[in-house]
């Protein structure tokens, strides 16, 4: 399916543009790895947005990227739980061995996982109870532990038709 399809699809789905727009974004992001010009251009035409709406949403969200970015994200949960139990100590250790042409490291929101705390993302696959050692693998060897999670928007359909 290409982008443009999926996009469509998106609208589909949410038919009131605004619900459309994150979804829209993340289907980019998926695509090019990052917000690229050619992927926005896409929704303005699609969602009928400009092009500066669109950025300026994309950019208030930490987990869209206006800059190229690695294949490989790596995301740290530095809330409540994660960060009693060592979470800032990982960030930190990533942020220092993390090879930035191969890894983008973030600090990312709760992501619910709080009972496998320290948790992360690769990619959007869970990382559960990180050490540095299983850290240190995870930033040498990514796709050892990607497992090709791809959110979709499918399953929600329902919740936004009317009627």
């Amino acid at each position: 399916m290409t982008l443009r399809e999926r996009l469509e699809n998106v609208k589909r789905i949410f038919p009131k543009a605004d619900s459309a727009l994150i979804a829209a974004l993340h289907e980019v992001q998926d695509e090019y790895g990052w917000l690229h010009p050619d992927g926005l251009k896409l929704i303005t035409e699609v969602l009928g947005y400009t092009e500066t709406h669109i950025v300026s949403v994309a950019s208030f969200y930490h987990f869209f990227h206006l800059e190229p970015t690695p294949k490989h994200k790596v995301g740290i949960c530095t809330n409540l739980t994660c960060m009693q139990k060592g979470a800032y100590d990982l960030l930190k250790f990533a942020r220092e061995n993390a090879d930035p042409k191969k890894v983008f490291v973030e600090e990312v929101e709760c992501i619910g996982l709080c009972d496998h705390a320290p948790a992360g993302l690769l990619n959007g696959t869970p990382l559960k109870d990180l050490t540095v050692e299983t850290l240190k693998d995870i930033l040498e060897n990514p796709e050892k532990y990607d497992e090709g999670y791809r959110e979709t928007y499918e399953d929600m359909a329902d919740l936004y038709r009317d009627g």
